[in-house]
């Protein structure tokens, strides 16, 4: 009545054997960006002071990234600042007024124990 029919997929494909896997590491290599220093950079930004026209125009531009980088957090930096101040000047605004009122509250208590001691 049912007869079985033949699957419609393609069987998965097999895992790769322990010799196929350490031969792809073999040839597997990752090149990893040259990490510049600070001192490499620094030495850059005194040969951009001293000697600009020997300074080769790559070295050149990795100084100016340096400096660029440089700016982007002082300017981030300024901002963070900028608006701390600006919350401790509304703190202080907001302690004033309380101690203004606790002044007036002192004062109050002090005349109204001045007429009940007199």
């Amino acid at each position: 009545m049912f007869k079985k029919s033949k699957p419609k997929t393609e069987p998965p494909p097999t895992a790769p054997t322990v010799d196929e896997m350490l031969a792809d590491m073999e040839t597997f290599e990752v090149q990893l960006p040259p990490v510049e220093s600070s001192s490499e950079i620094s030495d850059l930004e005194h040969e951009l002071l001293t000697e600009p026209e020997n300074l080769p125009l790559q070295s050149w531009w990795k100084v100016f990234d340096a400096y660029d980088q440089k700016v982007a957090k002082l300017t981030g930096t300024v901002d963070t600042l900028e608006s701390q101040k600006k919350q401790l000047q509304s703190c202080c605004e907001e302690l004033e007024k309380s101690a203004q009122a606790l002044r007036e509250g002192i004062q109050k208590q002090q005349s109204l124990i001045k007429k009940a001691v007199n």
